[in-house]
């Protein structure tokens, strides 16, 4: 990594981000990083914008619900990281992510009225979510193909690592070995499993969902290919990395409890920092 070279991690909401969150918090010292706030993250947003330049030099990551763009306000150089998803299967998890916890905004209205996953998709309008991230458009905007075009070019030009939720620990390896973690424990964190496969949703569900996020089905192809393109090119230490990271994973339940713990704190500590 260059000298005194910031990380930006866009997290995508619903692809694999909390696992990525806590593993950054073990490598990096808590007071040099900056964490929107992911339930006020409009207010955590415009506070880490209005920071003096002084204090942002000091963070060597920035991480969080947060749109394209921050690296144009920095004194440092820095570069990008993020996780996308499958759109459709992201679509599907927003909504029994948010069907099942209750400190969701939504979810005594989503279980009051009982929506289904058609109701969350016309509804709510929360159409290709990755693509207005990756571009830093305004979010309550419709996405369009400048859109779309926008992404696509900033995930080739200012990105490090693009991942995928699908192949996260291929993903993990390519940042192990761009920045130099060391990962030395590895655990998953905010699972939901209670959703529907693909296979379980009629076919007029799952193509309602690909129109309605036609070009986060677009901007996932482009993504897809710059991660395998990487991949392949770093192939042998890639596959050393996910064995690596397949060791490390913790399957003691006591270890995976003090574990827990530990990245709660963790968390807790860099969140209050970060609101100052």
């Amino acid at each position: 990594m260059a000298a005194q070279e910031s990380v930006i991690f866009i997290h995508v909401p619903k692809a694999a981000g909390t696992t990525l969150n806590r593993l950054i918090e073990w490598e990096y010292p808590l007071l040099e990083i900056y964490s929107v706030d992911p339930y006020f993250f409009r207010w955590s947003s415009a506070h880490l914008w209005r920071l003096p330049k002084r204090r942002l030099k000091r963070f060597r990551v920035f991480k969080g619900h947060m749109m394209f763009g921050l690296h144009e306000i920095l004194p440092q150089p820095a570069t990008y990281i993020t996780i996308l998803r499958d759109p459709v299967d992201r679509v599907m998890f927003a909504l029994y992510f948010m069907r099942g916890y209750k400190l969701h905004p939504l979810y005594w209205k989503c279980r009051r009225e009982r929506w289904t996953l058609e109701d969350f998709i016309t509804r709510l309008r929360r159409d290709n979510v990755q693509c207005k991230f990756i571009a830093g458009a305004v979010y309550e905007e419709p996405c369009t193909t400048e859109i779309c075009e926008r992404a696509k070019e900033n995930l080739v030009r200012y990105f490090s690592v693009v991942g995928l939720l699908e192949r996260f620990e291929e993903s993990l390896a390519l940042m192990k070995l761009r920045f130099g973690w060391m990962l030395k424990n590895y655990s998953s964190f905010n699972v939901t499993r209670t959703r529907p496969n693909k296979r379980d949703l009629p076919k007029s569900t799952l193509d309602l969902i690909a129109e309605r996020n036609r070009f986060d089905i677009e901007l996932y192809q482009c993504a897809a290919k710059l991660f395998q393109d990487a991949v392949s090119k770093n192939a042998g230490e890639v596959s050393r990395i996910v064995r690596e990271l397949e060791a490390a994973r913790i399957q003691d339940p006591l270890r995976s409890a003090l574990f827990w713990i530990g990245a709660a704190t963790r968390k807790a500590i860099n969140r209050a920092y970060s609101a100052l």
